[in-house]
C-alpha cells in the first residue's frame, strides 16, 4: 500500500513537471530561457503574459506567440521597423497594471538596470523602485480628473510623464550615475483607459483603468561630465538654487551674453513666464532625485526675443562630506540666436510701419 501511494505520487509530480514544461514551451520566450525556469516563474510569467493579450488582443502578433495572421508588405514592414525600433531605442518598454504588477518589460532594462525581463515580469514595479518614489507611482497609475465625453467603447490615453529612481545591479563603471544603488529614469507614457456604459443604458458610463505603458530612459545616457558639447549646446554649473556660477564660452554665441554676463544671476531670471511653472517643477525633481531632463522652455537673449532650451541637470556632491555641492547642467539649444534677432527685426518694421500710419 505505501509503494502504491509513493508510486501515485511519483507519478503525479512527473505529470505536473510534464505539464510545466509544456506551458513553458508556449510562452513568448527563447527555449533556452524558458527551459531554465522553476514552476512560479512559469506561473508569473504566464500570467503576465494573459495580462497583456488581454490588454492588447489585437496588437501582439506572432512575436507574443499567436499564429500569424496573412500581412501584405507594407504590415510586414511596418512589424519589422517596430523590432528594430525597439533594439535601437536608448530605453526600455514597460507595461504596469493599475495595482503596479509589471505585465511586461522589455529586454532592453537589462542594459540600463542589470535586471532581467524574466526578473522583472509579473513582480510588483514597487520592489524595484526607490521607497520615497512609491508616492508618486501610485499618483501615476491612479485616475484622478474627469474625462470629457468620448465616442462609447473607445480607448482612452492620458499623458502621464514622471521621474522615479530605479534599482541598478549595474557594475559602477556601466551603471551611469547611481545613488545609494538607484538610478533616475526618465518615464513618458499613458494610462491606457477604457469606457464602458453603465447597465441600465442611458448615456453614463464607467472608466476601467487597464494600466501604464511608457517607455523608460536613463538620465544622462552617459556620465554627464563625458558629454560632447557640440555647437548647439552649453554647460553652465550653478548654486542649488539655480545661481549661476560658472558657465562656459559657447553661451555667448548661442544666447548672445559673454559668460561674466550672467554670473551671480539665478537662471529663473531669464525664463519666460510661460515655463516657469515646469522649471520650478523640473528644479524640485533634481533636489529629490539628483537628476532630471527639463521640458523644452524660452530662455531670453541678449538682444531680446527667445531661444528655446532644454536642459540635462545632475547634482554633484562633495567629494569629502558626500553633501550636495552644487548643480551642473547640459543645455541643448534649439534655435539659435539669429531666428530671435529676426523676429526682432520684424517687431520693429511692424511698429515703425504703426507709426507712419
Amino acid at each position: 500500500m505505501k509503494e502504491k501511494s509513493k508510486n501515485a505520487a511519483r507519478s503525479r509530480r512527473e505529470k505536473e513537471n510534464t505539464e510545466f514544461l509544456e506551458l513553458a514551451k508556449l510562452l513568448p520566450l527563447p527555449s533556452a530561457i524558458t527551459s531554465q525556469l522553476d514552476k512560479a516563474s512559469i506561473i508569473r510569467l504566464t500570467t503576465s503574459y494573459l495580462k497583456m493579450r488581454q490588454l492588447f488582443p489585437n496588437g501582439l502578433g506572432d512575436a507574443w506567440g499567436a499564429s500569424p495572421a496573412p500581412m501584405n508588405s507594407r504590415e510586414a514592414s511596418i512589424r519589422e521597423l517596430g523590432s528594430h525600433l525597439l533594439q535601437t531605442l536608448d530605453g526600455f518598454i514597460f507595461v504596469v497594471a493599475p495595482d503596479g504588477k509589471i505585465m511586461y518589460i522589455s529586454e532592453t532594462a537589462s542594459v540600463h538596470l542589470g535586471l532581467s525581463q524574466v526578473e522583472l515580469t509579473g513582480n510588483s514595479i514597487f520592489e524595484y523602485i526607490h521607497p520615497n518614489d512609491h508616492e508618486e507611482m501610485t499618483s501615476v497609475l491612479t485616475l484622478h480628473q474627469p474625462f470629457p465625453p468620448h465616442a462609447m467603447g473607445q480607448e482612452i490615453e492620458i499623458e502621464r510623464a514622471f521621474f522615479i529612481r530605479m534599482k541598478c545591479v549595474l557594475a559602477k563603471r556601466n551603471a551611469g550615475l547611481t545613488t545609494g544603488g538607484f538610478k533616475v529614469i526618465h518615464c513618458s507614457g499613458y494610462l491606457k483607459v477604457k469606457q464602458y456604459p453603465l447597465d441600465g443604458g442611458g448615456y453614463d458610463t464607467c472608466y476601467q483603468n487597464v494600466g501604464l505603458v511608457a517607455t523608460g530612459h536613463s538620465l544622462p545616457p552617459s556620465a554627464i561630465t563625458e558629454i560632447k558639447l557640440h555647437s548647439n549646446m552649453f554647460m553652465f554649473r550653478a548654486s542649488l538654487d539655480l545661481k549661476l556660477i560658472f558657465l562656459d564660452a559657447r553661451v555667448s554665441q548661442l544666447t548672445g551674453y559673454e559668460p561674466q554676463d550672467l554670473i551671480e544671476k539665478t537662471l529663473y531670471h531669464y525664463i519666460h513666464s510661460s515655463d516657469m511653472m515646469h522649471m520650478r517643477y523640473s528644479h524640485t525633481v533634481l533636489l529629490f532625485k539628483g537628476q532630471v531632463t527639463t521640458k523644452y522652455y524660452r530662455f531670453l537673449t541678449k538682444g531680446g526675443g527667445w531661444v528655446w532650451m532644454q536642459s540635462y541637470a545632475t547634482i554633484v556632491h562633495n567629494s569629502r562630506s558626500s553633501r550636495p555641492h552644487c548643480i551642473v547642467s547640459v543645455n541643448y539649444v534649439l534655435r539659435s540666436v539669429l531666428v530671435s534677432r529676426k523676429i526682432i527685426i520684424l517687431c520693429e518694421k511692424l511698429k515703425k510701419k504703426s507709426i507712419i500710419n
